[in-house]
């Protein structure tokens, strides 16, 4: 018997089409054009939240930051231009050459007297002790860091009241 073929029972609704069937539906382009519009705003919206973070390891001589909270890890702080308000200015950065050993705090606490100190007065134009203004902190390589290799001091300048800085201490940029 000849004939032609029995046509296709009917989609039930919600089935996914076979493979090579009539195009997407107008509201399946619309669904996918909103998760996309999503996912981009939720990108953009993180890079947007971060555009300012930096490495602490990667800090250099002049970039102002906030200093991050003590209970937190320092791995990062947040950049802002010197006139910007800001916690602080890095002045100098120094490599740990007094051996190999992971130094005590004590030991740490000397090299910062004996390499930033100097530092702050070539960078600031003032001593540090005649400063009332000012106070110096560091960021130094944790254990594991210093196992790695990692020897950088990372000198900056505070506030003594905790207060803000709104523009930069450098006495040469004056």
């Amino acid at each position: 018997m000849t004939g032609t073929p029995a046509p296709s029972p009917p989609a039930e609704p919600g089935a996914i089409p076979p493979a090579g069937s009539a195009p997407a539906s107008r509201g399946d382009k619309l669904r996918l054009f909103l998760i996309l519009g999503v996912i981009v705003a939720f990108l953009a919206i993180v890079l947007w939240a971060v555009r300012n973070n930096q490495s602490a390891a990667d800090l250099a001589v002049g970039t102002c930051f906030e200093v991050p909270g003590r209970d937190t890890d320092i791995s990062t702080v947040t950049r802002h231009d010197c006139t910007e308000s800001h916690d602080a200015e890095v002045f100098h950065v120094a490599e740990y050459t007094n051996g190999s050993d992971y130094p005590i705090s004590l030991t740490i606490d000397s090299f910062v007297d004996d390499t930033c100190v100097p530092a702050f007065a070539t960078y600031v134009g003032e001593d540090y002790d005649t400063n009332g203004d000012l106070a110096i902190a560091y960021f130094y390589p944790s254990r594991d860091s210093w196992g790695s290799g990692d020897r950088t001091v990372t000198c900056y300048v505070v506030r003594q009241d905790e207060g803000k800085l709104t523009q930069s201490v450098n006495a040469a940029g004056s």
